[in-house]
């Protein structure tokens, strides 16, 4: 078969399968907002709606057969479309650009179409604002993490960094009930504390050569521990008129702007993003962390200081976990040992969806937001269909799982 022939199946194929997954879920949304109900409750909906037209009743009534078919006709254009592909050059280097450099956004384009099937409630303005404002900790928590990924280490310690940062500031605040200048400084010492334990990593892991696993795992109890300590074991409200400084410092997590359309939360995301690009790709110590993450040795030959370079990457691994600390405490009002808990996964899952390699050297951080949304998504999607929180977790830990397999085949070709 020619490659014309291979591109024209191909997208009659994909062009059939998307238009009859399309009109069933629209179809069946008029009955119900949740796609995946039983037989007893989809006939109930059907016996209240004797009105409705025939085309979109028989849709409804045989959506399951119907959205299979569809995804079969799907799968079958991408099958051609794969032929094509091995046929012709071009084709070659769109499968490679889908697969590599675009992955995130044809990951994130594949979650949204599948979740607004899921349900109705997915695909509103009020839904992603809420998506963005829930992921905007552990988003920040992610551009920190990036950092350590890029340089080919990791770090696990930001969910207890967080935890303590968060802590700290409201010991401030609460320690202080008549004085409103304690939210300034409540951030300050947050921010502090994070960029100390970043140095305390980079020291380590830099100066000693001691592999970043170990070190912030380390850290990680080291931080935990401290937090505890630090609260007695026992949360910290900072909750109601009694502290002064307590609304300015809320305002950070709670506020919205723009007639109440815009969270805090999400315009410090933005900024944090932006000054974390900028730091990237226009200055030097960004070019020294891709060829560090790239080839250490060159790097050390080169003349970069690959010791300096390391120490200020954890630093900002740190910095990053006082603010996601500063921003989760101020949207509960209150500081409790526990924290930041599991927050390290989800950061190191949006890096990774996020198209960063592990081994480093590779990877844009601006993707790591889309790799946050991605998760952020995940939990609300299972949220709204009623998933078991148990069966969440185990959905999430495959999710990397998989992230980091089509990391480790697409690094290999």
């Amino acid at each position: 078969m020619k490659k014309q022939q291979f591109l024209v199946l191909a997208l009659a194929f994909m062009l059939l399968g998307a238009a009859l997954l399309v009109a069933t879920v629209a179809a069946s949304h008029t009955f119900s907002n949740v796609l995946l109900i039983s037989a007893r409750e989809k006939q109930a909906l059907l016996e209240k709606a004797e009105d409705a037209p025939a085309w979109r009743t028989m849709l409804f009534r045989n959506n399951y057969p119907l959205l299979l078919l569809g995804l079969v006709f799907f799968g079958a254009g991408l099958y051609f479309l794969r032929g094509f592909n091995h046929l012709s050059e071009r084709g070659a280097r769109f499968s490679k650009l889908m697969l590599t450099e675009y992955r995130p956004l044809v990951i994130l384009l594949f979650a949204t179409l599948v979740f607004t099937a899921l349900s109705a409630r997915f695909f509103t303005v009020s839904n992603f604002t809420n998506i963005l404002k829930q992921i905007s900790h552990y988003a920040i928590l992610a551009a920190g993490v990036y950092f350590a990924i890029l340089l080919g280490g990791i770090d696990i310690s930001v969910g207890s960094v967080l935890a303590f940062s968060g802590a700290l500031a409201a010991l401030i605040i609460s320690g202080q009930p008549q004085n409103a200048w304690t939210a300034p400084l409540a951030v300050l010492a947050a921010l502090l504390v994070g960029l100390l334990a970043g140095l305390f990593n980079g020291f380590f892991i830099a100066r000693f050569n001691l592999q970043p696993m170990i070190v912030t795992l380390a850290t990680l109890s080291i931080f935990r521990g401290a937090t505890l300590v630090l609260l007695g074991g026992a949360a910290v409200s900072i909750a109601g008129t009694r502290y002064a400084g307590a609304p300015l410092f809320t305002a950070l997590g709670q506020k919205t702007l723009l007639y109440g359309s815009l969270p805090v939360p999400i315009i410090i995301m933005a900024v944090v993003y932006f000054l974390v690009w900028f730091l990237l790709n226009r200055t030097a110590f960004g070019r020294h962390m891709y060829a560090i993450g790239g080839n250490e040795e060159a790097s050390l030959l080169s003349g970069i200081n690959v010791v300096k370079t390391k120490m200020l990457a954890y630093m900002a691994s740190g910095l990053m976990a006082g603010m996601a600390g500063i921003i989760i405490t101020a949207r509960v009002a209150s500081a409790t040992p526990t924290a930041g808990q599991s927050y390290e996964m989800d950061a190191i899952a949006a890096v990774v969806i996020g198209g960063t390699s592990l081994r480093g050297g590779e990877g844009k951080v601006l993707y790591t937001i889309v790799g946050a949304l991605i998760i952020g998504m995940l939990n609300n999607i299972q949220t709204l269909i009623g998933v078991d929180s148990y069966y969440q977790t185990i959905i999430k830990g495959a999710v990397i799982l998989l992230a980091v397999l089509l990391d480790a085949r697409t690094g290999n070709k």
